[in-house]
């Protein structure tokens, strides 16, 4: 029992660690949206997808040793690591503000980039009525 609980809890904290280190990750994220640095994005999507895999990883490990407890052993360290588990949902929340911040802006900067097409397109359109005309030639004349 003490075993799993110390397994329990060195996992909730190294969740939270890893939280808190995906949310400075997305500020960075939102930093280099901001600046339109496309390469520094795709390193920190990169970064990004290796926390939130090794999230995953222990959340399963997490869900194995919740497992293997009985029911009243799993309210007893429910009610032990609750401060940890508002830890957690503390950082989700940031996480979640923040990625919802970067979905805005993303679209916002799509939406524009759609805008200023269509208005490139329409201006070629109107500037094909201004280009260089046919050459009429004369009905009664073949030298023209």
């Amino acid at each position: 029992m003490k075993t799993e609980e110390q397994k329990i809890k060195a996992i909730l904290e190294n969740k939270i660690i890893q939280l808190g280190n995906l949310v400075k990750q997305m500020q960075e994220q939102v930093h280099a949206i901001d600046q339109n640095d496309e390469s520094s994005l795709m390193k920190i999507l990169d970064a990004k997808e290796t926390v939130i895999a090794s999230l995953v990883s222990e959340d399963r490990e997490l869900e194995t040793c919740v497992g293997l407890l009985d029911e009243k052993s799993r309210g007893s360290i429910a009610e032990k690591f609750k401060g940890l588990g508002t830890q957690i949902e503390n950082e989700m929340g940031k996480i979640i503000e923040i990625e919802n911040r970067c979905e805005e802006k993303l679209n916002n900067e799509k939406l524009e980039l759609f805008e200023k097409m269509k208005s490139m397109k329409n201006g070629r359109t109107l500037l094909k009525g201004y280009g260089v005309s046919k050459r009429v030639r004369s009905k009664f004349s073949k030298n023209i």
